[in-house]
């Protein structure tokens, strides 16, 4: 189930009368806690593949296991949803924006009959965000950070001059633009072009040719959140996720 919050919906038509649909994005707001509740964890790990499931091995602590599985529990419900296709039977794509083979780099998620999704997945404290277009581009990139005083900026190259707040916005919106590229974040972080499109600043990423766009996007009090995607046109909605 969702409940949509703000925003346009996707895909619709330009304003400028052409007809030509705008590219569409929804970030789903994660609560870890109720879609660990929701899930019994059977039915959670069910879903998952094997990679997702070493990884989820690999936690020591129970209560990051309990967050991964919730996570990835609903990133693959509503990208399910959106290919049409049970949660189990989406795919991982790796593609690597760098040498531009497959098998590693970026996952894009695909149904078994090869169609593909544009879509992002972070998680930080108590809550995730999905970042899914409407279709498989442009790509995007999706990032949110719990707020946490007195943090040391000194040494991280993508943030300038951040007090705590505005620190955390900058770091989500490199973080944000790198995974929509499908780049690492590196000592040269995104830069600025200094041009804005409505609510997306234009950036360039280090290692990727497209121009790339980015914004704020709502997130829960105490945290920041930014979106990134290949588009200047892109309209966002924000929804929240109800198991």
């Amino acid at each position: 189930m969702s409940v949509p919050t703000t925003g346009a919906v996707a895909g619709s038509p330009r304003a400028d009368g052409t007809g030509t649909a705008t590219p569409g994005i929804r970030v789903w707001t994660v609560a870890t806690a109720p879609a660990a509740a929701a899930a019994p964890y059977e039915e959670a790990y069910a879903v998952l593949d094997e990679a997702e499931r070493s990884r989820l091995a690999g936690l020591r602590r129970p209560g990051d296991r309990m967050r991964y599985l919730a996570v990835h529990h609903a990133f693959r419900s509503v990208l399910g949803r959106a290919l049409d296709v049970a949660p189990a039977a989406v795919r991982f794509r790796r593609y690597c924006a760098g040498c531009g083979q497959e098998g590693h780099g970026k996952p894009v998620p695909s149904a078994p009959d090869g169609r593909t999704l544009a879509a992002s997945l972070s998680h930080s404290g108590a809550y995730a965000l999905i970042a899914v277009g409407d279709g498989p581009h442009p790509p995007v990139g999706v990032d949110i950070e719990r707020i946490r005083p007195h943090m040391d900026w000194s040494g991280i190259p993508c943030v300038s001059g951040g007090g705590t707040t505005h620190g955390f916005e900058q770091w989500t919106r490199a973080e944000a633009l790198v995974k929509a590229a499908g780049t690492g974040l590196t000592r040269t972080p995104p830069h600025y072009t200094g041009r804005v499109f409505g609510t997306w600043r234009e950036a360039r990423v280090p290692g990727s040719d497209p121009r790339w766009y980015v914004r704020s996007v709502r997130s829960p009090d105490g945290y920041a959140a930014s979106v990134a995607c290949g588009s200047a046109d892109a309209r966002v909605t924000t929804v929240r996720w109800v198991p």
